[in-house]
Formats: C-alpha cells, structure tokens, sequence
C-alpha cells in the first residue's frame, strides 16, 4: 500500500511543468517575465510653481495644498486634491462648496510638459500652465520647485 501511494505522487509530480501550474500542452517553456522597461506616466511628484502676466499671477502646488496669488483680487489656498494625469498633462482640481456668508471657491491648475516663456523675463519653464479660479482662466508658465532654485531663481 505504501508503495503504491509513493508511485501515485511520482505520477502527480511527473506531471507538472516549470510554472507553478504547469506548462501548457505543447508550450518550449513557462511564459516569459514581463519586460522591465515598461513606460511610465509623466511624473507630477513634487512642487511646482506657475507664473503669469497680464495681469499678473502665481500659484504654487504644495503637498497640503494649491495656492493662486492674485495682484488683484488677492489669494486662494484650497486643500491639495492631488494630481489627475490626463494624457501628459498633470491636472489639480480643487473645490471647496461656500459655508454660510462665505464664497466657495473651484481652483484647477492644468500643466502641460512643454517648453514655455513667461513674455516678461529671461526665464523658460518646463511646462505651460493654465489655471480656472471660479469661471476665470489664466494662462502661464510652471516648473519644479527644485529646477528653479538649480537655475537661481525664486
């Protein structure tokens, strides 16, 4: 009997192939492993600072939240939402609803990885930005925080 049991899982055992359940009918070999230089997303990871003219404005994307800086009509700091990629495009879209005798606020910044220039300095960016505040848009300029500094600039 015991025999028997030990030829019975000799069997079994014989008939398994190199993957875990098996190789297929037929198959040279258990299938490949997936290649390692898959392509990733654009990295949004990180701060950035947007810039723009006529009129003026900045922003700033920061881990707790997106700011716009307005000359005129002051700033706007909502909770980070996190960053949405659309295609190559990295996309913040906050809200926050109006409390009782407070305005709520919509603030959407939208980078696009492209060479761009603010018009008013020697600055390039890596990235062209446009920003909704409330139904009004704003058009500029982005780039990482860090690759600014590394460039000398604010």
């Amino acid at each position: 009997m015991r025999s028997t049991a030990v030829v019975v899982a000799c069997v079994l055992l014989a008939g398994c192939g190199d993957g875990p359940l098996g190789a297929a009918e037929g198959a040279a070999s258990a299938p490949a492993d997936a290649p390692a230089d898959v392509a990733t997303g654009p990295d949004y990871a990180g701060d950035f600072d947007l810039v723009g003219t006529e009129p003026f404005w900045a922003g700033k994307v920061r881990e707790g939240a997106i700011t716009l800086d307005r000359m005129e009509g002051g700033a706007v700091s909502l909770s980070n939402p996190g960053v949405r990629i659309d295609g190559e495009q990295g996309v913040w879209d906050a809200e926050q609803p109006g409390e009782a005798g407070a305005e709520g606020h919509r603030l959407v910044f939208r980078l696009t990885p492209q060479p761009c220039s603010d018009g008013m300095s020697d600055r390039v960016f890596s990235h062209a930005a446009e920003v909704w505040l409330d139904g009004t848009s704003f058009k500029g300029c982005a780039a990482r925080t860090e690759d600014l500094a590394r460039q000398g600039r604010p």
